[in-house]
Parts: structure tokens; C-alpha cells; sequence
């Protein structure tokens, strides 16, 4: 396909300079991944002028679609290639807070407690990535750790879980801590109006008609030992024929915090496993690209479903088969967020 058949122009920019043309592109975010992703491609015959595109791996590159920014970041490859006939590139990356997934230090702690968001600046400051707080993030962490060796990713993913957040990237490069929904996208995703292609998956793999989430307290001079080793809470789902699980939490919980975790486990559970995927003409709805995080109104009557869903993930792609959005959509209970306890102050966040 030409690159002059698109509707939407995409650039990559490093070093001041423009490159488009590109001729398959494949853009993705999304609520799992904290560093959206980007591969694009350009195939061009050979010509008397032609010449290697100046880009190299490793440069600070920012990604626009129509002049808007979508991706600040660094370019990961860069794959050339050449026949007698044409000469082709493809260039990857991903957005700056890559570098909180893939990088790891020595033991670092903290004297006293910090404020989550004063932890990630901490961290995220040597590599030159600002954090922004979209979400209340509560008290401050009690103890908090990384361990030698762990992604500092996986230590903030960790104490999120405790003030129940997420973290995301944003445009600017930015690591973000939110909470979905992030807002509401107003255009539905319709059956018979922008829906080109739909396809579900409604799984009860991971469901159980009851989880039993045992814990344990420490015991004091009102709670005798036996009270305090064996709290025990209990969540039901009624559809689902006999099954149980029994999940110990590795931190401290008394019983009203082991009935709550069971049934946010029930709820996250039952909204996973009804994921859905529907590709629109595009990459924008009326008022902006489609983002993940998102509230949207779905009305599929062919797969029977007529709710308000979170955008889970986005890939915008162009091919030879033009340019479309698939759109990852879920329940909002598949993002149902509940503070998890913090372990005791010997222990870490680590495992």
C-alpha cells in the first residue's frame, strides 16, 4: 500500500529531523504495559537518490500522527535492509519509562516512610522521566524497598498494589499513576456503525465458585494465637460449578481484609474472562485516537453484550490492509483495584 493512501500521517522524529513515508506502521498501548510500543516499516524500489534513512539505534525519538504527539522515547532497533530491487527499514521502540522495566540497581531503602509518588521520582529522575500523580495515592509506603537485581518497574508495580494504582506512560514520556477509568471516550463502539470485525473471549478457566484467601495476623495480648494465625475469608460465584482455591496471602490480613480480598479476586476473575477485541476503520473516534484506560460504550448485539468497558489495549495498525484500530476491551471489574496490605517492615517487596 502507498504511503499516500493514508489518512493519517506519521512521522518519527529524532535529532530534529522528520522521517515519514512509512509504510506499515504498528502502534501499541495499553493498560498491561508501561512503555507503549512502536515498529514502523518503509519499502521504497531503488532509485538514483535513494539512501539509507539517518537513524540510528539507541536515539531519543518522539512519534506524531497527524502532528499530534503519541510516543516520546528511544529507538530500541533500527533493521535495514536491501535486494537488487528495492531497499526496505524498519525502526522500533519504546517510550522512555522502558528503562524503569529493563534497569536494575543495588539494594536501595528508605529510612522512613515516603509517599508513593516521591518513591517513583526518586527512581525515575536518573533516567529523565517526570512521574505525574492522576490518582490518590493515600499514606505514605511504610517500608519501602527494591531489592539488588529487581526492575524498579517491578518494585513500583509492587507498591501500587498497595495504594491500589497502576502505572502508565503518557505521550511526553511521562510514568504516570492512575486508576481506570481514566476518563469517557463518548463514541461507542456499535455494531452496524464503526465495528468492522469483532471477536470474544468468555473463559471460566480461571474462575472458581469459591476462593478462600487465608492469612495471617500477629498476635497480641487481647488475640490469642490460634485467632491470629488463621484468619480466613470466603467469596462465591454462583454460576460456576465446583471449584475451589485457597490463596494465602504472604502478608499480614486480619479476616475483614481476607473476605475483601476473596471478593475482589471473584470480581477481577469474572471481568478477565470476558475479553473483547473489535477492529474499527481509523485510529480516532470523534474526539481523539483511541486510548487505553477508557470507558466506552459497547452495543454488540451479535455477541450479546450492551455495557460500559474499559479499553484494556490499543493497536493502531496500517498494512496492505489499510489503517484500522483493534480495540481490547473488558468489564470494569477486570480493573477492579483493592488495596493490597503492606508487608512488615523486614520484609521486602521482593517475590
Amino acid at each position: 500500500m502507498q504511503a499516500g493512501l493514508m489518512s493519517s500521517r506519521v512521522e518519527l522524529l529524532i535529532d530534529g529531523n522528520r522521517h515519514g513515508g512509512w509504510t506499515s506502521v504498528n502502534i501499541r498501548r495499553g493498560l498491561n504495559q508501561v512503555a507503549d510500543r512502536f515498529e514502523l516499516s518503509l519499502t521504497e524500489k531503488w532509485s538514483e537518490s535513494a539512501e539509507p534513512a539517518p537513524v540510528r539505534s539507541g536515539a531519543e525519538c518522539q512519534v506524531f500522527i497527524d502532528d499530534g504527539l503519541v510516543i516520546t522515547g528511544y529507538v530500541d532497533e533500527v533493521l535495514p535492509a536491501y535486494d537488487a530491487n528495492q531497499h526496505s527499514l524498519v525502526v522500533s521502540g519504546r517510550s522512555k519509562t522502558a528503562d524503569l522495566v529493563d534497569c536494575s540497581s543495588r539494594r536501595k531503602t528508605w529510612s522512613k516512610p515516603r509517599k508513593l509518588e516521591a518513591i517513583a521520582r526518586e527512581l525515575a529522575e536518573p533516567f529523565g522521566i517526570d512521574v505525574v500523580a492522576e490518582a490518590d495515592t493515600g499514606a505514605p509506603i511504610k517500608a519501602p524497598a527494591v531489592e539488588a537485581g529487581q526492575p524498579y518497574y517491578e518494585a513500583l508495580e509492587q507498591m501500587g498494589r498497595y495504594r491500589a494504582v497502576i502505572f502508565v506512560c503518557d505521550p511526553q514520556g511521562r510514568l504516570v499513576i492512575t486508576k481506570p477509568p481514566r476518563g469517557r471516550i463518548d463514541t461507542a463502539l456499535a455494531l452496524g456503525e464503526n465495528i468492522r470485525k469483532g471477536s470474544g473471549r468468555f473463559s471460566v478457566r480461571d474462575r472458581f465458585s469459591e476462593i478462600i484467601v487465608q492469612g495471617q495476623q500477629p498476635g497480641d495480648d487481647l488475640l490469642s494465637g490460634e485467632q491470629a494465625s488463621s484468619p480466613e475469608g470466603t467469596a462465591t460465584d454462583p454460576v460456576i460449578r465446583f471449584r475451589t482455591q485457597v490463596i494465602v496471602a504472604d502478608t499480614p490480613v486480619d479476616k475483614a481484609g481476607c473476605r475483601q480480598r476473596a471478593e475482589t479476586e471473584t470480581r477481577r476473575r469474572r471481568g478477565r474472562g470476558r475479553g473483547l477485541t473489535y477492529t474499527v476503520a481509523g485510529w480516532r473516534h470523534d474526539s481523539g485516537l483511541w486510548t487505553p484506560g477508557f470507558e466506552v460504550s459497547v452495543r454488540d448485539r451479535w455477541l450479546g453484550i450492551q455495557d460500559d468497558m474499559i479499553i484494556e489495549g490499543v493497536q493502531l495498525v496500517l498494512d496492505g490492509q489499510g489503517e484500522r484500530a483493534e480495540v481490547q476491551v473488558v468489564p470494569p471489574s477486570a480493573w477492579d483495584l483493592t488495596a493490597e496490605p503492606e508487608p512488615e517492615e523486614e520484609e521486602s517487596v521482593w517475590g
